[in-house]
């Protein structure tokens, strides 16, 4: 292995400027000569081609075939390299004819060419990038001539299945960005330069693509771009500052691919003029740009250039921009900002969308209807009052909502939702800017727009409606215990589930507490068409509109709790917490405060709820929370909740005993589980959803269950272990032991998997969440500083991970159909083995070590697992890990350079991940 001093650079320190495109040597060009000037120059080259002196090949562009005739062995050389080969039979008459003559004493370096007999001559020289530009000149001509264009100048990189353009003039900076969107995660690159469309329409919309080069020509320095292809140089042939790179040796098929469809074009445009990075183009702005350049179509290899062939290019892109989208992207701008825009415009498919839907997420830029937030509390206040509202027990509330529900044979009831996960991308927060989303989705805005007609309404319907009232008070301390009241429109009477599952999750009415009156008001039947949930965190009231998923109800007053912890000084946190006992390596026992941070469905409420195996004499686990708690100067962390709300996928007797137990009980409560008409839970079965939910009952742990749902100050525990659950399955380490400013990196990265109780389109993608909370309100800089400035206040004390729940290995790439395919599975780590990692860190006894690819410690040996089966090494080759990280990493430099206030020492961490 290499050792750290070894290791390469990423290229962000390397690349500086654009890589220029491959630029002809200066040479005259006569591209209309005669027949009888054609058949001159064709007797002076045969002069030069003798029979020790000739070197005739054949080559395919796509169909087209076309001969070289030369005297020099390095262009005979690199023809044959750059091209797929085709039948050398003197029966056969090639479309089009190059001779490619050097050593010509008394001639200038020159270029003719002759339409008619699709002959092209390149004297006194032996560039070999004029002649490959001669050849897709004759390529392009035999093309209009037929009056068919299937040429495009361009790169072309696969993306997740999406073929991306990029275009522009000489020394634009395609090769650069190509390579440096190659380095993106499920990345192929098609071509380089030249790209063969080989179908245009269909049904779908297809522009389908296959590859023209068999290798692709490429400036030397284009190694200052990708590490992998540094690596290469030594097998390419090389000349005059130029390579023949064959494709297949970035990284096998991982990493190229010979045909897709093109879906997304970039133009890369510089413009000082314009402050702009980038934006979308109309069909005819794209066009116009094309027709208008001063290389008409970008393209630098045209041969014939006439008003005929113009119309006949102009009509062929007309038609492209049909199927595809099109930007303009401004390169006077910095070159990882340029990319970074690409990538932004790439991974969040908004290119996909008709473009009168399009507005590209920036910040808050529309006006907020005015919105008068004393009537809208008086509203709510008079709700609490009004008669059509009934004030309900808990103990009502269950009788009332069983009839509804299915009884399984634990004795519980599984109730099914109409939505079925949380409709993040319509929820919008409101008031002042302190507490408005800097970045809005189309939908977010319409909804804004509407706001007033819509609380309008609400406020109609609320006089009118039946509705049911539960209250319930959020945490058990002395410092921070909201009262929260929950209204249930009953319209659809099974609806009254949702007070019934709000009191199983929140604990029972205290008259005197501290903290903030919280108001969450459902509407179910609201129109679906105007789904919707509104957020008024700073006058502590939510509509939810439109939806009956239980996830609005919990995630709502948690959401409206954590901006009013941070107006008291505290720090919500999206974290489950529980304490440890251990027995240390001098055989004493010692008693840690634990958080576990991580987004939902990776093992939050898992290892929240685990006993670790600390079952020796002395040892044990004491549960607290699994969700959410306010987090102290002092280090206490005070708890929310008496109902742990659990994904149901994967419940095991065997490998979640704890956890299984306390969903079995008659106490627990199911959602969109599947029960089958014997009164069987069917954990595994997604046929409803993939998003089962559970609430089970904090004090169904039974002497697990820790007396309070508070963790002590730091003063009274021997420290707190703080740990982030990532979940990834390549090359990130399965646990690594951080510094004070890696874990305010890891916390502001938040590093998961999307979920199907989030978004279940997108489920399974990575993603990145500060502080694994999708529920922060305000400022997100400002949550990583009051972290990162808590975990400075206790160096000694505070001890922070990072778990890896996914595992090591992975290799996927996309189908043509834009589906993924594993190609070699992911090694999981297995819920035994993380616990066995925990109870490692509790009782100190991990050997750890400086890891080799990461700016990390990790474990040297872990008691109770076998650590080194997820080695890296053997699962992947030494350049391909290398490869993986460096993407990871740039990735991350990139995610961080987003937030403006944070700390730079939590930048700069992140450089060093």
């Amino acid at each position: 292995m290499k050792k750290e001093k070894d290791k390469p650079k990423p290229s962000h320190e390397k690349v500086n400027e654009v890589i220029p495109l491959a630029e002809p040597k200066p040479i005259s060009r006569n591209l209309n000569i005669s027949l009888q000037e054609r058949n001159e120059l064709i007797k002076l080259a045969e002069r030069y081609l003798g029979y020790d002196s000739l070197y005739i090949w054949n080559a395919n562009l796509n169909g087209i075939i076309l001969q070289l005739r030369t005297n020099d062995a390095h262009l005979d050389d690199f023809w044959r390299e750059n091209w797929y080969p085709a039948l050398l039979d003197h029966s056969l008459r090639p479309h089009g004819t190059l001779y490619a003559i050097s050593g010509i004493t008394d001639m200038a370096p020159g270029l003719f060419y002759h339409s008619g007999s699709k002959t092209g001559f390149i004297l006194s020289s032996n560039f070999y990038g004029e002649v490959r530009s001669l050849a897709l000149g004759i390529a392009l001509d035999i093309s209009e001539e037929h009056n068919a264009v299937h040429f495009i100048r361009g790169a072309l990189v696969d993306v997740n299945g999406e073929g991306v353009v990029i275009t522009g003039l000489t020394d634009s900076g395609r090769s650069t960005h190509s390579f440096l969107l190659l380095q993106m995660d499920r990345a192929r690159i098609h071509s380089n330069e030249w790209i063969y469309v080989e179908h245009l329409g269909g049904e779908k919309g297809r522009l389908s693509t296959h590859v023209s080069d068999r290798k692709f020509y490429l400036k030397s320095s284009t190694a200052k771009i990708n590490p992998r292809i540094k690596e290469l140089l030594k097998k390419c042939k090389e000349k005059d500052g130029y390579i023949m790179l064959d494709p297949l040796w970035i990284g096998g098929q991982e990493k190229y691919l010979d045909t897709t469809r093109i879906k997304l074009f970039f133009f890369l445009v510089p413009d000082v003029n314009d402050p702009k990075l980038a934006k979308r183009l109309k069909p005819e702005e794209a066009l116009s740009l094309l027709v208008n350049a001063k290389q008409p179509f970008f393209n630098p290899h045209a041969l014939v250039i006439n008003n005929q062939r113009k119309a006949l290019q102009t009509e062929f892109f007309k038609e492209v921009f049909n199927f595809a989208a099109a930007y303009q992207i401004n390169t006077v701008h910095p070159v990882f900002e340029v990319q970074r825009k690409m990538r932004e415009i790439i991974i969040s498919g908004e290119y996909m969308k008709p473009m009168k839907e399009i507005v590209m997420p920036v910040a808050l830029e529309l006006k907020l209807p005015q919105i008068d937030t004393k009537l809208l509390s008086a509203a709510v206040t008079e709700l609490y009052q009004q008669s059509n509202v009934q004030h309900i027990t808990p103990l009502e509330a269950k009788r009332m909502a069983e009839p509804y529900g299915t009884k399984t044979r634990f004795g519980n009831y599984n109730f099914v939702s109409t939505v079925k996960n949380r409709s993040a991308g319509l929820t919008v927060y409101v008031g002042s800017p302190r507490v408005m989303q800097s970045k809005l989705n189309p939908r977010q805005k319409e909804i804004l727009k509407s706001l007033p007609r819509t609380i309008e309404e609400v406020n109609k319907y609320l006089k009118r409606a039946p509705f049911v009232c539960t209250e319930r008070t959020m945490g058990d301390n002395n410092y921070f215990a909201p009262r929260c009241r929950l209204f249930v429109s009953v319209h659809r009477k099974e609806m009254v589930r949702l007070a019934h599952m709000i009191n199983q999750t929140l604990l029972p009415l205290k008259e005197k507490t501290k903290g903030p009156l919280l108001n969450l008001v459902y509407i179910p039947e609201w129109q679906e068409k105007d789904r919707q949930i509104l957020v008024f965190p700073e006058i502590g009231i939510t509509y939810v509109l439109g939806s009956d998923y239980y996830g609005e109800a919990k995630k709502g007053f948690l959401r409206m709790a954590m901006w009013h912890a941070k107006e008291q000084g505290m720090l919500g946190l999206h974290a489950g917490a529980k304490i440890l006992k251990a027995r240390g390596i001098d055989g004493k026992i010692r008693k840690y405060s634990m958080i576990i941070f991580g987004l939902t469905a990776t093992g939050k409420t898992t290892h929240s709820c685990h006993d670790h195996g600390l079952t020796g004499k002395g040892e044990g686990i004491e549960i607290v929370q699994d969700d959410f708690v306010a987090l102290r100067k002092d280090g206490a962390c005070l708890g929310t909740e008496q109902g742990f709300y659990l994904k149901t996928e994967g419940v095991n007797p065997e490998v979640q005993p704890l956890i299984y137990q306390a969903a079995t009980t008659p106490n627990a409560i199911f959602e969109n589980v599947m029960v089958d008409y014997l009164g069987n839970v069917l954990f595994d079965d997604e046929t409803l959803t993939g998003n089962g939910r559970g609430i089970m009952q904090r004090s169904d742990f039974g002497t697990y269950a820790s007396p309070s749902i508070n963790l002590p100050p730091l003063e009274e525990v021997d420290g707190m272990i703080v740990a982030f659950i990532t979940r990834r399955n390549t090359v990130v380490p399965i646990v690594s032991k951080l510094t004070i400013e890696q874990a305010a990196a890891a916390f502001m990265l938040g590093e998961s998997i999307e979920s199907s109780g989030s978004d279940p389109r997108r489920a399974g993608e990575s993603v990145r969440e500060v502080g694994t909370n999708p529920f922060i309100v305000g400022s997100e800089a400002e949550e990583g500083n009051i972290f990162y400035n808590f975990l400075k206040s206790h160096p000694e004390k505070v001890h922070c991970y990072l778990l890896n729940t996914g595992g090591v290995g992975e290799i996927t790439e996309i189908s043509e159909e834009g589906t993924k395919v594993v190609r070699q599975k992911v090694l999981r780590v297995q819920i035994p083995e993380m616990a066995a990692i925990i109870r490692g860190i509790a009782r100190g006894s991990i050997e750890w070590k400086k890891d080799e690819y990461w700016n990390v410690m990790v474990p040297n040996s872990v008691e109770g697992m076998d650590i080194n089966r997820f080695e890296l090494t053997k699962f992947y080759p030494e350049v391909k890990i290398e490869e993986l990280v460096h993407q990871l990493r740039l990735e991350r430099i990139e995610y961080i350079q987003n937030f403006k206030g944070l700390d730079s020492k939590i930048v700069d961490a992140v450089k060093e991940l």
